[in-house]
């Protein structure tokens, strides 16, 4: 395996890791909201119903909050430990054409609202001729 297949593989596996712990650290976002809803709710009728009923019905408390919140950090990073685990039995190879493609694409978009340029491609190098903005 090339050092670029490593590079490649090492930046994939970060990539993916790095979308788990976006994912939970949104969940624990919508936990936060929940938590200030169930708060809310709570004021709202802690003036009409005896303080015994609203302990009874309190059922997302800071203890909860905090239960929840644990439990989606070890599930997210219960997570990443197993991409890294069986992410080393991964052997990955780009699609050379599709990159190429993509690139080119890329840059054909980048050129449209360019003023006076052309691009031409020899063996794999591009070659721009005139003045892009």
């Amino acid at each position: 395996m090339s050092d670029g297949d490593l590079n490649t593989k090492e930046f994939v596996l970060i990539q993916m890791q790095r979308n788990v712990v976006n994912l939970y650290k949104n969940y624990i976002v919508l936990a936060e909201e929940l938590k200030r809803e169930h708060d809310v709710f709570l004021k709202k009728i802690e003036n009409q119903l005896p303080q015994e009923y609203i302990n009874d019905i309190d059922y997302f408390d800071s203890e909860r909050y905090n239960y929840l919140r644990k439990r989606i950090l070890d599930m997210g990073n219960e997570l990443n430990r197993d991409l890294e685990k069986y992410f080393d039995m991964i052997n990955i190879e780009l699609d050379k054409d599709s990159l190429n493609q993509h690139h080119s694409e890329r840059l054909n978009k980048l050129l449209k609202n360019s003023k006076s340029s052309q691009v031409t491609s020899k063996e794999g190098k591009l070659k721009v001729k005139g003045k892009i903005i």
